[in-house]
């Protein structure tokens, strides 16, 4: 499969699917009103589901990367999501290391290949290395901070907005205009203001961030000028995510935060669950939820990250036997994911989606209720 293909695929597969981090929230004193970004309202432990799915995804790294078997290339964008999800459930967990070396290795590979630049390939690491005590000035031998700023817009309508440098088209979006918010920040970058502002415009006044930028050339950067429709929640919750811990000393932030939240918080459907999507394949799955979910529980709005981890927990699998005996913890996209699974077990062309849902959707799970029943073992 050329380059291209594969990039293509990653991006389309990541706009259905979605992205993320787990930072507790910095505690503010004296604030007797509750915002959004003020965190969970109690310390979370990590519960049996959460480290169930944490153990499967350890045990999917290879030489501490995900590996793709259909395309046999190294995943580094799922590895990058599976390190924030472990993260988030174990912050000690000596996978990182392993995980840390490999991206370190695989730094061109994956966020500049030949002539081309991926800004949000770049803006991933330049936070996994802040976030993990590396130095995104050097990590594996880049620059990545000056690789991320030289793919930020400088000046006009665009300023602070990223984009690819490729032979093969810009597929830059919030997405990774999150990531490159906080990765800018994290590096203490003169830019991480201009990046945060840009993707405050991607936030239409009903509180939900569009994935999609307008056309470079638009004179209206703005999601209400271009008035766009409600989206899946999967980009609001990873802003919320990524960012919850940046807004306690940014209140243009934090007001941003707060309305995305109230937007996810209206778009949970009555079973505790999330859709995610376009057009007609906007369907109720554990990524949505999963992102949703662990938004919901940073930011303290406990019924409903508890409605939403029951809704996921019922997607992951528990001890089975045959073609999953070894895939306990691991979650499904959905429940036809899991029927499917227990037919002919997680093969070459379906073990993708399987890590990017698990990786996605496990920090939702420490939000796990007592009692939460995981999937019924399917049938062969």
């Amino acid at each position: 499969m050329s380059t291209h293909s594969l990039r293509s695929a990653r991006v389309l597969t990541t706009a259905v699917l979605a992205l993320a981090l787990g930072l507790t929230a910095c505690a503010r004193e004296n604030d007797d009103e509750r915002s959004a970004h003020d965190g969970p309202s109690h310390a979370s432990e990590p519960t049996e589901a959460a480290l169930a799915g944490a153990a499967w995804l350890e045990g999917e790294l290879r030489d501490g990367v995900l590996f793709n078997r259909q395309y046999k290339i190294p995943d580094h964008s799922t590895t990058v999501e599976l390190a924030y999800a472990l993260m988030a459930v174990d912050e000690d967990s000596a996978a990182i290391e392993e995980i840390s070396r490999a991206l370190a290795d695989g730094v061109d590979a994956y966020a500049s290949p030949g002539e081309d630049v991926y800004a949000g390939s770049t803006a991933k690491l330049v936070s996994f290395a802040a976030d993990t005590g590396a130095d995104p000035h050097a990590f594996g031998g880049e620059d990545l901070v000056a690789q991320l700023e030289e793919r930020t817009a400088d000046d006009g309508a665009t300023a602070g907005r990223i984009g690819d440098q490729s032979q093969y088209g810009d597929y830059a979006n919030s997405f990774g205009q999150a990531w490159a918010v906080r990765g800018l920040a994290l590096a203490d970058s003169e830019e991480a203001e201009a990046a945060r502002d840009f993707l405050l415009q991607q936030q239409c006044a009903e509180g939900f961030i569009r994935l999609y930028f307008a056309e470079p050339k638009d004179a209206d950067q703005t999601c209400d000028g271009a008035g766009a429709a409600p989206e899946p929640v999967d980009t609001t919750a990873l802003a919320y995510v990524l960012l919850h811990d940046l807004a306690a000393d940014d209140p243009v932030l934090a007001e941003a935060l707060d309305r995305g939240i109230a937007y996810i918080t209206s778009q949970q459907a009555a079973d505790g669950s999330f859709s995610g999507g376009s057009g007609t394949a906007v369907v109720p799955n554990s990524n949505s939820t999963g992102l949703a979910g662990w938004a919901l529980h940073l930011a303290g709005e406990d019924d409903a990250a508890a409605q939403a981890a029951t809704w996921v927990r019922a997607r992951q699998l528990g001890q089975c036997e045959g073609p999953l005996a070894e895939d306990a913890g691991a979650i499904g996209f959905d429940a036809a994911a899991v029927t499917a699974a227990g037919r002919r077990g997680l093969t070459k062309k379906t073990e993708y989606q399987w890590r990017l849902a698990t990786a996605q959707a496990l920090p939702a799970l420490l939000a796990t209720p007592e009692g939460a029943a995981e999937a019924p073992c399917p049938t062969s």
